[in-house]
């Protein structure tokens, strides 16, 4: 069917979404990055909690990640025909890795070897209630630092309107921004639909 990637800065309210999403739009298939594959474990055992020293490592451990995770998990349930969702993908590693200094074109070149999503939406929150809600939810990794988060928070806005990705408002309930999530989906697919459009398994042949 189509991959849908949900992307935006740490307590913006991703995964909630994404379990919202899953009730409300048809065979659905959701899946995370870092994965639940041996280089996902090894970057949430170990890279997350402050495991490395040069971001340019980080980088490569994410694309790495994701190589095997597209292949492994994300193409075979696109081609089951799944609207696979992701939350995290390209865009994380460039908003990431990017405000961790590690140059935007390195990071496009290491993650080459695996397509774009279908769509990819930015859900937007203001890193100072982002904090908050980390803070609520009791835990913490590097990346979870007002400072840094802002900017994070300004590549991915910079990114969307580079790549036209829709942004949506993450400071109001996840069920408000779930409900505007589904209808920009369903609206982008049917758009596809309309024109004939690959999914990005399909343009990879």
């Amino acid at each position: 069917m189509a991959f849908v990637a949900i992307e935006g800065i740490d307590g913006s309210g991703k995964s909630t979404v994404i379990l919202q999403l899953a009730e409300m739009l048809p065979k659905v298939y959701v899946t995370r990055e870092p994965s639940g594959g041996p280089i996902g474990r090894l970057i949430k055992e170990w890279a997350l909690k402050g495991g490395t020293i040069d971001p340019h490592v980080d980088a490569l451990l994410f694309a790495a990640d994701r190589i095997e995770h597209y292949k492994r998990e994300i193409e075979p349930k696109v081609r089951e025909g799944y609207i696979v969702i992701s939350e995290r993908y390209i865009e994380s590693s460039i908003a990431y890795q990017g405000a961790a200094g590690v140059p935007i074109d390195f990071i496009k070149i290491i993650n080459s070897a695996v397509p774009k999503a279908d769509i990819t939406i930015i859900l937007d929150v203001d890193p100072e209630i982002a904090i908050a809600r980390i803070k609520q939810r009791g835990d913490s990794e590097k990346y979870e630092h007002s400072a840094f988060l802002k900017r994070v928070r300004e590549i991915y806005l910079q990114r969307a309107r580079e790549e036209g990705y829709p942004v949506v408002d993450a400071s109001r309930p996840p069920n408000v921004v779930a409900k505007d999530v589904a209808e920009i989906i369903t609206q982008m697919l049917n758009y596809r639909k309309y024109k004939g459009g690959n999914s990005c398994v399909n343009r990879q042949q």
